[in-house]
């Protein structure tokens, strides 16, 4: 079952751009006892990100992922929302940033908007 709307890019609060990169996503398991799943990151916004994960993750649930956006050397690990799926493909919004790394997250966007515009 596909929880992914085909008109969902349409009504996004912020525009998207595409990237790749590896991820890495904390599920937590019962006896809090946790796991780690790697995967890749497709396009990024300031609100969120879309991530292929070969793992089932539950939309609606927070999970923490582990990120190094383009154009930086630093990874970022944050807490996110799976807001959405389509197979193993989910989009996540970001939930909890710490201010430096939504700084980051910005500048890479805007970056990333420059150079998608050439």
């Amino acid at each position: 079952m596909t929880d992914l709307d085909p008109n969902h890019a349409e009504r996004r609060q912020f525009p998207r751009y595409t990237i790749d990169i590896p991820i890495k996503v904390k599920i937590a398991a019962a006896g809090g006892l946790s796991t780690y799943c790697f995967g890749r990151g497709g396009d990024v916004g300031k609100g969120g990100l879309s991530i292929h994960v070969p793992h089932e993750l539950e939309v609606g649930k927070a999970i923490d992922l582990t990120l190094t956006l383009p154009y930086t050397g630093r990874a970022v690990t944050c807490r996110v929302i799976v807001r959405n799926r389509d197979g193993f493909k989910y989009g996540v919004e970001f939930k909890e940033l710490s201010d430096a790394d939504n700084e980051l997250l910005l500048e890479t966007c805007r970056r990333l908007g420059v150079v998608q515009s050439l």
